[in-house]
């Protein structure tokens, strides 16, 4: 695998438009359009109608539907997003595990911003001139980086074009149990 390559984010938008201006900002590389898909994910499990408004951004034309339950007129496919809704049910803590310092020692809570994400990638992740690339995600809940696709619209942002592997279980948080009876 490569060196390890960081993004840097100063905080988790609030709003559509100031994600939107995060995304323009940061995913002008495969690694950034990768951390814009997670914070989707992670703004999502704290604001479910705003987290679907930014997949719809952070997310390939290619896997989106007309619908009202997103952005714009288009939301993401329906098996995509129940897929989604299904791995971050009960494990809301997912996508805080690709934020440096979120463990699961300690519940994966989110450490004082600026969040840190990292990345590497290998000799398969592709070439970046095709417009197409795999980078792998470092989980502090997994034993391997994970992977994700990612691909370049013609404005030249790089959006999640393949995640599944982002979504599937990580270890369970550490839950510390006193029993003072």
């Amino acid at each position: 695998m490569a060196s390890p390559r960081t993004v840097e984010v100063t905080s988790l938008p609030q709003s559509i438009e100031q994600f939107i201006a995060l995304r323009n900002q940061v995913a002008h590389t495969p690694e950034g359009g990768a951390a814009v898909f997670i914070l989707a994910l992670l703004t999502y499990t704290l604001n479910e109608e705003l987290g679907r408004q930014c997949l719809v951004v952070a997310i390939d034309r290619e896997w989106l539907q007309e619908g009202s339950g997103g952005y714009r007129g288009q939301q993401l496919r329906l098996t995509d997003m129940r897929r989604i809704q299904t791995q971050l049910k009960n494990r809301s803590y997912l996508p805080r595990s690709y934020i440096r310092g979120a463990l699961p020692e300690n519940g994966y809570q989110l450490p004082v911003p600026p969040y840190t994400l990292q990345f590497v990638d290998n000799p398969y992740s592709g070439d970046h001139d095709s417009g197409t690339y795999k980078v792998f995600v470092v989980s502090s809940g997994a034993t391997s980086p994970r992977p994700i696709r990612v691909r370049r619209n013609k404005q030249g942002v790089w959006k999640a074009y393949e995640w599944s592997s982002l979504i599937v279980g990580v270890r369970e948080p550490v839950q510390d149990i006193r029993d003072e009876l």
